[in-house]
């Protein structure tokens, strides 16, 4: 049987002395990231993961010290653990610095402490591209990332000028196809589900401006999606995965300071925009603790009290998502007012 890919070998079982002459370093989430392999492939795929990450080379906003992901793909078949042609992962969490990623022939351990990950994949694994990238190397990666100051929240985030729009939902609630809605009407998506605040020396929002990832009943509400087969993802649901890109929705920063909060609850019926005061927005965000979010729940406190500071909203989408587009332009029009007027009553010397 031929290899997916190719990749360096080595005579010792151990695998101690792999070559891992494929390197790069990119700046994710702010912090310099070096991805080592012995695969060629690994390093494509990181690009396609990451590589938005170089807007910020250069930036005084990356520091910290650096972190690395070493990716060695091995002779090891998969197995018979494949959920419709893909191999099926695990997760388990020793504890909140360590994560595990598992297949039939695949593990990857992050180790937050020693600012590291290692893994030991099979060519199949990475032959299956969106599927690696996705459940695999970015879930590693961004475990890591996670313990240092940079605390995830479950929350699309939507982009305008220099306004961000953080839509914070359960899973289902419709945050992906929104975020697919408003890049087809012009704006830009910062990310579709999962958005990282910084709160030292300032609140900033990371988010990765890479892939939308849509359920595949939102073929449903868009018809163009017929032509794009779904992938399964780190939860074992299938997604449809679209570059960001390629729309042409990308935002083209991947941190901003600016950012309004929503919450975002499916109902039927007509749109509608509801004010919420800060305490009500926090008592809506600390009250979710979904699988994986809930290890956050204590240590993003800080972070969801700043954002709801000013107040937000409730976003009921209604029974159309684009129904709901003007009320967002409602929503990004406040954001710009209540920038101005802090640019007044703290003006730069």
């Amino acid at each position: 049987m031929t290899d997916p890919i190719s990749f360096d070998r080595t005579d010792d079982p151990l695998y101690r002395d792999v070559p891992l002459r494929h390197r790069v370093t990119l700046p994710v989430l702010g912090i310099p990231v070096t991805f080592a392999s012995n695969a060629e492939a690994v390093l494509e795929i990181t690009e396609s993961a990451f590589g938005a990450w170089r807007v910020l080379d250069g930036s005084p906003m990356v520091d910290g010290a650096p972190a690395n992901v070493n990716v060695v793909v091995h002779d090891e078949p998969e197995g018979a653990r494949v959920i419709g042609g893909h191999p099926k992962l695990q997760y388990r969490m020793p504890g909140d610095d360590r994560t595990i990623v598992m297949s039939g022939g695949s593990v990857g351990v992050c180790d937050a402490q020693r600012r590291q990950v290692i893994a030991y994949v099979t060519p199949t694994l990475v032959a299956d591209v969106e599927h690696f990238r996705y459940g695999f190397l970015e879930a590693l990666t961004l475990a890591m990332l996670s313990q240092f100051d940079r605390q995830p929240l479950h929350a699309a985030a939507i982009v305008k000028g220099e306004s961000v729009l953080l839509l914070a939902g359960a899973s289902g609630v419709g945050k992906s196809s929104l975020c697919y809605e408003a890049a087809r009407a012009g704006l830009q998506v910062l990310s579709d589900d999962v958005v990282n605040i910084q709160l030292v020396p300032g609140l900033r929002v990371w988010g990765m401006p890479g892939y939308l990832h849509l359920p595949v009943s939102a073929r449903e509400l868009f018809p163009e999606l017929e032509r794009h087969a779904p992938t399964l993802l780190a939860n074992g649901k299938e997604k449809i995965a679209l570059s960001l890109s390629d729309l042409g929705a990308a935002a083209p920063f991947p941190v901003i300071e600016n950012a309004g909060l929503c919450v975002l609850e499916r109902t039927n019926g007509e749109p509608s925009l509801t004010p919420l005061t800060a305490q009500q927005l926090e008592v809506e965000l600390t009250s979710q603790r979904e699988h994986g979010f809930d290890i956050y729940a204590e240590t993003i406190r800080e972070g969801i009290h700043q954002l709801a500071r000013d107040g937000g909203w409730r976003l009921q989408p209604g029974h159309g998502v684009g129904h709901a587009l003007p009320l967002l332009e409602e929503v990004f029009s406040a954001l710009e007012s209540r920038s101005r007027s802090a640019e007044v009553s703290h003006p730069v010397s």
